[in-house]
């Protein structure tokens, strides 16, 4: 939600737009269902990572809320569940030890009804329609990473752990998610033709009332303008509270 400077003090962008909202208006009633929202993927990823033993866990940048980029163990994992990610310090993150590729399957209408498999899953939230007015469905195939045979040339083999590695990604890629563009509908915020920027906007509660601050302007009914320090002073009251209830 916030940054902080070297003295740990809360620190806005001074060149977003700041806004208040009764939490019992419209607007803030929405605002409300969305963090609470917010609040259930954080949980359904916290619980994904304690399913598999995972101690830390990387948010999925591409989400306001919700999904697991990586994660991170105490001890090195499985090489045949877990392959290595990225380094983030001197942390090793990890992926489940498959890898997802995509590719397209045709359908003959948009409910048309595709079943998952162990080895195949179906993204039912990417359907497109193609220059031919043909629809198409994304289809997402796993299997081992890196090398498909073995030493004599042989196809490998799906054994008990590259099955578990897959359904720990297939989970993965099912967790629940709140994205930004969710955010912003609520808030009508005018939004430019094209790519947005990748600048995060902030939300929060505190007594009655919800702040908001957007690099964006928005005109949502309900949405009183204040300036960067009056949000600033209620988000350093809001980590307060919250630090005091934790």
């Amino acid at each position: 939600m916030k940054q902080t400077n070297e003295k740990g003090q809360i620190e806005l962008p001074a060149d977003y737009h700041y806004y208040k909202a009764v939490a019992d208006s419209r607007t803030g009633k929405l605002l409300l269902k969305f963090l609470h929202a917010c609040q259930n993927c954080e949980k359904a990823a916290d619980e994904w990572c304690k399913k598999f033993g995972a101690k830390y866990y990387c948010d999925n940048p591409k989400y306001f809320a919700g999904g697991v980029a990586c994660v991170a163990f105490d001890q090195k994992p499985d090489p045949k569940l877990w392959r290595p990610y990225v380094r983030v310090g001197e942390d090793q993150y990890y992926l489940p030890a498959c890898e997802a590729v995509p590719d397209k399957v045709e359908i003959p209408h948009r409910d048309y009804a595709l079943k998952d498999s162990w080895d195949m899953m179906y993204l039912r939230d990417k359907i497109y329609e193609a220059p031919d007015k043909k629809l198409y469905l994304v289809r997402l195939s796993f299997r081992p990473v890196g090398d498909q045979k073995d030493s004599q040339g042989r196809p490998i083999q799906a054994g008990r752990k590259l099955r578990q590695a897959i359904a720990a990604e297939q989970k993965r890629l099912r967790l629940p998610v709140m994205t930004v563009q969710q955010l912003y509908r609520i808030l009508e915020a005018e939004l430019p033709v094209g790519r947005l920027t990748d600048r995060t906007p902030i939300v929060f509660l505190y007594g009655a009332s919800l702040y908001i601050g957007s690099f964006y302007p928005c005109n949502a009914k309900g949405l009183e303008s204040i300036t960067m320090q009056q949000c600033r002073t209620k988000a350093c009251l809001w980590e307060r509270q919250d630090g005091n209830t934790n």
